[in-house]
């Protein structure tokens, strides 16, 4: 899976599971929130069930002791007999203590319900208090099968959506391996008339000919360069992941001053001046991926400067840095020049994808890349070398 289909697919089922958890977050505190008044409902009407199967009890009973003897009991509650003055006069829980409240209220994780009963021949019973557990643990089991629900919900729909996101990305893979594979063959074609014109201008007898021709040929040439650069790009691509490293010390000077050298006719035509300060020293490194990184940082150093203007290349033991003073890059989209076919300037041409090959190569070796721009006033590249490859 390609990168760019790997980052889409994570993001797709990302936001999905995302927006997924928070729609069944919803349902669930909908039906917890349901459960709940369910439960309270159920345990208010047991209560007043029994209130009145008490009630009845002391109807029926003659006397305090005939109560005590048959009275029901059920085990899901404590009941208290209290007298006109609030006085126990019979209670399951000893000892129980509470506020006085009549009707159903909360008290230290028990429900409480007091009710008032007048009967001649039981004239001392004047309050029966129903005690009973909260439901907490019918609520705790509910908690529990919601957790469940969710998380095998979520686990079932994210797997069901990465099944169909890769279906639905199968044409898209297709499109992109068509457009690969026409890059592929184009880059190929390109080739030999490529190499024929580049040859015939350098066996030239430049210095036979009149100044409007040689004019024409050094236009031909920077064209070519431009051309070839672009050529060298493509084919790198293509081939990057199928190539191993060639790695040899090279002189990092040395292979610099050759790239400026390449590029300059491209910078004299647009009246750029190139400033060096190259200290000498080696690195090892595949020389054809030094020589991608060099030559994108030069190519757009030159391309997207103003005429008239410098390129500052300064190459030292920890880095290599390439300022220029052209149109600069707006913050926001600093983090997305190294996507690939990212171009943020459609009139200066290009298949936005020099930075990204420096970005794979970059890690690749552990190098670090650090940008730093300003509109109107230009764009420093510096790339920090990875120590333990001197």
């Amino acid at each position: 899976m390609r990168d760019p289909e790997r980052k889409a697919l994570i993001r797709f089922v990302s936001l999905f599971v995302v927006l997924n958890t928070i729609f069944l977050l919803i349902i669930s505190s909908i039906y917890y929130s349901y459960q709940k008044n369910v439960f309270l409902d159920l345990r208010h009407a047991s209560m007043i069930y029994y209130t009145g199967t008490l009630q009845e009890h002391i109807l029926k009973a003659k006397n305090l002791t005939e109560l005590h003897q048959h009275l029901s009991r059920d085990p899901r509650f404590d009941i208290t007999f209290l007298d006109h003055n609030k006085k126990v006069l019979y209670s399951s829980a000893p000892n129980v203590q509470f506020p006085f409240h009549q009707g159903f209220f909360e008290y230290q994780y028990h429900y409480f319900y007091i009710t008032i009963i007048e009967l001649e021949h039981l004239k001392k019973i004047h309050y029966i208090v129903v005690r009973t557990n909260t439901i907490e643990a019918q609520l705790e089991q509910t908690r529990q099968s919601i957790y469940l629900f969710l998380i095998f919900s979520i686990l079932f729909l994210s797997l069901v959506i990465y099944a169909l996101s890769k279906l639905f990305l199968h044409p898209l893979r297709d499109a992109i391996a068509k457009l690969d594979q026409f890059i592929r063959d184009t880059t190929h074609e390109l080739n030999t008339p490529l190499s024929v014109i580049t040859m015939s201008i350098e066996q030239l007898n430049k210095e036979s000919l009149e100044p409007t021709h040689l004019k024409h040929i050094e236009r031909i040439s920077v064209a070519a360069r431009t051309i070839s650069n672009l050529y060298n790009d493509l084919a790198f691509l293509i081939m990057y992941e199928h190539t191993k490293n060639n790695n040899t010390l090279l002189n990092i000077s040395t292979l610099t001053e050759e790239r400026i050298e390449y590029f300059r006719p491209l910078a004299d035509a647009k009246k750029i001046t190139i400033h060096a300060n190259l200290q000498p020293f080696n690195l090892s490194i595949d020389r054809e991926k030094l020589t991608r990184i060099i030559d994108n940082l030069l190519s757009n150093a030159i391309k997207y400067n103003k005429p008239l203007g410098d390129i500052y290349i300064e190459l030292t033991l920890t880095s290599l840095s390439v300022r220029d003073t052209g149109i600069g890059i707006a913050s926001e989209d600093i983090k997305q020049i190294f996507t690939r076919y990212k171009r943020f300037d459609e009139a200066n041409g290009g298949f936005g994808i020099g930075l990204n090959i420096i970005q794979m190569i970059c890690k690749e070796y552990d190098f670090l890349i650090h940008v730093e721009s300003k509109i109107s006033e230009g764009t420093i590249f510096t790339i920090f070398w990875n120590k333990s490859a001197h």
